[in-house]
Formats: structure tokens, C-alpha cells, sequence
């Protein structure tokens, strides 16, 4: 049902839904699905092992703190470009993570590379 894809959309990712049809919606939800699993789940781990307690707290904030100024927008351009790319580092390792277990939980590995 395209219409209710449109309508939960928004919801997952920031796209304008009116401007994509079945297949691209479908491409944001498993981009925004990989996202969150790579930032919320499988990087927040990462640090926690990593740091502990301290290190998934610190995680945490580096990637709440670019989603809120991380724009590049007049009023956050130094503050937000330090906050994106803080986010890209930290956020690294997890991402790497995410994509080798996701390959491994695939039913073809060598399909990653096509990818």
C-alpha cells in the first residue's frame, strides 16, 4: 500500500515521501533500517565494550548531538560540521561491524560485493 508507505515514512527517515515511488521508498526503509542498526544497536555496543558504560554514554551523545546541530545549515555550520564528522569517526567501527554481520547473516556472503 503506497499510500500508507508514504504516510509511515516521514516517520523512519527525513525523505518527502511524495517525491519517491514504490522501489525508493522500499530503498529508504532499508537504509534507514541499516542506519539505526549500525548507530543505535551495533555502535552503542561496540563503545560499550570498548568503554563501558562511559564509552556507550559518550557514543550515544556524539550521534544525538549530530542529529540535532549535525545540518549544514547558517547557524550551526562550524558547531554542526564538528558534531557530523565526530559522528562519522566515532561511528566508524560500528558501521564496519554492522556490514560484516549482515553479510554473514545473508544467504549469499558474495552478494555484499555487488552491494
Amino acid at each position: 500500500d503506497l499510500d500508507l508507505a508514504r504516510e509511515w515514512l516521514p516517520h523512519l527517515c527525513g525523505r518527502d515521501p511524495q517525491a519517491l515511488d514504490g522501489p525508493q521508498i522500499a530503498r529508504a526503509v532499508v537504509e534507514s533500517v541499516a542506519e539505526n542498526t549500525s548507530d543505535a544497536v551495533v555502535g552503542a555496543l561496540v563503545w560499550g565494550a570498548v568503554g563501558g558504560v562511559p564509552g556507550l554514554i559518550g557514543f550515544r551523545a556524539i550521534n544525538t548531538l549530530d542529529a540535532m546541530v549535525g545540518h549544514k545549515s547558517p547557524r550551526y555550520r562550524r558547531f554542526g560540521w564538528a558534531a557530523a564528522r565526530l559522528d562519522d569517526v566515532a561511528g566508524w567501527p560500528g558501521a564496519r561491524l554492522t556490514a560484516a554481520l549482515a553479510t554473514l547473516a545473508g544467504p549469499d556472503p558474495r552478494g555484499a560485493r555487488r552491494a
